[in-house]
């Protein structure tokens, strides 16, 4: 099961704040694509200096390359990442303290929430 099988929509409605889009996404060596060619292709996608990706529009919250998106981005699974749990259940808002908080918290998968899968 990958992202795509994910209601975003129903998960951004439980509080997740799209917090995937704020992970450091690194590019697979396939997908790296050098920006001008007389540099090195970079191994990751860039952020904005808040730490948002480059590539979410903030005005909808939706990511702007979904069809072309990376493929650790497109098998990434966010129920199985304590990090959702934190953003859900403790309401942490910045990446530093969701991390932070999703190493200190015990929470057995029973009591995850969950983010719904599209019907």
């Amino acid at each position: 099961m990958g992202i795509a099988d994910i209601d975003c929509e129903a998960g951004r409605a439980l509080g997740c704040r799209t917090f995937c889009c704020r992970l450091l996404v690194r590019l697979d060596q396939d997908e790296r694509v050098p920006p001008d060619g007389a540099q090195p292709a970079k191994g990751f996608i860039d952020k904005d200096a808040d730490g948002w990706c480059v590539h979410l529009d903030r005005a909808t919250q939706r990511c702007g390359i979904w069809e072309k998106r990376p493929r650790i981005c497109r098998e990434y699974h966010c129920n199985d990442d304590m990090m959702l749990q934190a953003a859900l259940q403790v309401g942490c808002t910045s990446i530093v303290q969701l991390a932070q908080t999703a190493a200190r918290m015990t929470l057995p998968r029973e009591c995850f929430v969950r983010v719904p899968q599209k019907r």
